[in-house]
């Protein structure tokens, strides 16, 4: 039964996309769980680590009438166990020392206990170097001395003095030697192990889980579904969600939504062989069953699935921090011509795919979780940047790493701050030592951050829509009017572009592109009437397009769906 005129029923549906940040992630399970006690979750998407939360939060709402957010619960929980995440991340026997210094040069403890840390790191991974170097160095201030006829026991002081500068000048340069050499060796190695220093799997059954070990559990125990049964996008459409994931197509430089068909023009297949030092027994032997090999000729490569496709698959290629996690290998084969594809993380595209689910006019909010400065709610609330957000004078690293950001998210920064996304992109504010690459936090840290996410949820339960309807509305009807009839800043619309002699070779059946003349004189007239109408849509006067844009400015452009 309608209402006319009245407040058309608030949603009870969201769709919502994630952002990536590594360990930042420990905040999502929180914000779902407020979500969750108002909105059933419809299209669920993200990018790397938000990929994961993506994930989890499908399996949840796949089993919402069996447990799965009770279960999303208990997840939660679980993430705050000391020392979890950090299990999760294996690293090769050749990368192990770097890993060890790694995790002691971001451990955010007191200064002094950092640096201690970060020193006992260092000489774990250079003992034998420094060794070896010291007794090279000895060696070489023995001879010099014996060679002269002399003996150590014979020096007086100023010759210790010389002794002991020889030593620490020999050593160092053979310590620098050494250690250029163990990083060459590194360099070397880390092909071998598809580019990470993690391959992120247990690599024979005795071994303890690691990251898609336990995330292929997680996802399972969640869903209700025993592990042996990997869930599947299938699955997921068959209750009515919609998840998708961005990773990285590296050797294709593009990015590549997952599932894959309805957004690509490329076929990727994938070895099974391969995969096996990536992905748990159980979803290879769903992989098995359900792709048949497809070139035997060329290493017994099969079609990756689509709808059929283990959501941990999906998750694992999108969830690929570079060099810490390994990369995961497809292929695509061109003719008589074979070639590797390395797919890496999702965020080095979109880490911020807020554009997924978006319509001209929305039914339903589509929010958007990121950790990142406060997005300002007016027009008149936009500083340029937020003072807390970067040093005065950051140092070199500091400078290079915002050189890194703004190459990599400059696009999702922008579209977040647009009217009709911002009002709906709640910012998870981060302090350092929290989150990020994180990976040894303890539990007093992650539960921060958990509330966090949980006031993020909160925040967005109370979102009006008919309000943002309006808005989106207003937009869609502004952009349409301005591109067809009333353009600015010298583009042209598309009045302009529809001459009359155009019009004329179109309606009279557009010779030589190949299409009918009933087909093209009905789509002439529907130009027309199309253009004359929008030069009138409102009889009061007044137009679409009246006052001034808002901003940051927004343009409706032709371009890729990712």
């Amino acid at each position: 039964m309608t209402n006319p005129g009245g407040i058309p029923a608030r949603p009870t549906e969201c769709d919502l996309v994630m952002q990536g940040g590594i360990t930042s992630g420990v905040a999502y399970p929180a914000a779902v769980l407020e979500l969750y006690k108002q909105f059933r979750f419809r299209s669920i998407g993200g990018a790397s680590a938000g990929a994961m939360a993506a994930a989890v939060t499908a399996a949840a709402e796949y089993a919402r009438d069996s447990g799965g957010f009770e279960r999303l619960e208990a997840l939660r929980q679980q993430l705050q166990q000391p020392g979890l995440i950090v299990k999760q991340f294996r690293p090769s026997k050749q990368a192990r020392p770097l890993f060890r210094i790694l995790l002691a040069a971001q451990a955010k403890r007191t200064t002094g206990a950092r640096t201690v840390s970060y020193l006992w790191g260092l000489l774990r991974w250079l003992f034998l170097p420094l060794l070896l170097s010291a007794a090279v160095a000895f060696g070489l201030g023995w001879l010099l001395v014996a060679s002269a006829g002399g003996t150590l026991g014979g020096l007086g002081v100023a010759g210790w003095i010389v002794f002991a500068v020889g030593m620490l000048i020999t050593g160092g340069l053979g310590l620098t030697l050494a250690l250029l050499w163990s990083v060459v060796r590194l360099v070397r190695d880390l092909p071998k192990n598809y580019y990470g220093m993690c391959i992120g799997a247990k690599q024979r059954p005795q071994d303890p889980d690691a990251l898609a070990d336990w995330l292929h559990k997680q996802i399972q125990i969640v869903a209700g579904k025993d592990v042996s049964d990997p869930l599947t996008f299938t699955d997921l459409k068959a209750k009515g969600i919609n998840l998708q994931l961005m990773t990285t197509d590296v050797t294709g430089g593009r990015p590549v939504r997952l599932p894959n068909e309805a957004y690509s023009d490329v076929s990727y297949l994938f070895s099974l062989d391969e995969w096996r030092r990536l992905f748990p027994a159980e979803v290879l032997d769903h992989l098995g069953r359900i792709s048949a090999v497809v070139y035997p000729g060329a290493g017994e490569l099969r079609a990756l699935p689509t709808d059929d496709l283990p959501v941990l698959v999906a998750t694992r290629m999108s969830l690929t921090f570079p060099v810490l996690l390994s990369a995961v290998p497809l292929w695509t084969v061109d003719g008589q011509t074979v070639a590797r594809h390395w797919f890496a993380d999702g965020g080095i595209s979109s880490n911020f795919p807020i554009q997924f689910f978006d319509a001209w006019l929305p039914t339903r909010p589509t929010f958007g979780l990121y950790f990142g400065p406060k997005v300002p709610s007016s027009q008149g609330d936009q500083p340029p940047v937020d003072p807390d957000r970067v040093e005065e004078s950051p140092g070199l690293l500091g400078y290079l790493g915002a050189i890194l950001d703004a190459g990599l998210n400059w696009h999702d920064t922008m579209q977040a701050r647009l009217p009709g996304f911002r009002e709906r992109v709640q910012a998870i504010r981060l302090t350092d030592g929290e989150g990020g690459f994180n990976l040894t936090m303890p539990p007093e840290t992650i539960k921060r951050i958990d509330a966090k996410g949980a006031a993020a949820g909160q925040a967005l339960l109370g979102f009006d829509f008919h309000k943002h309807w309006v808005e989106r509305y207003l937009i869609a009807m502004r952009m349409l009017q301005r591109n067809l009839v009333a353009p600015e800043d010298g583009r042209i619309s598309m009045r302009e572009a529809y001459t009359r002699e155009y019009h004329e070779w179109l309606a009279s059946g557009a010779t030589g592109t190949g299409h009918g003349e009933v087909w093209s004189a009905e789509a002439a007239e529907a130009t027309a009437h199309l253009l004359d109408g929008a030069e009138s849509w409102l009889r009061c006067g007044e137009t679409f397009v009246d006052g001034a844009d808002p901003k940051p400015s927004v343009a409706m452009r032709i371009t890729p769906d990712v």
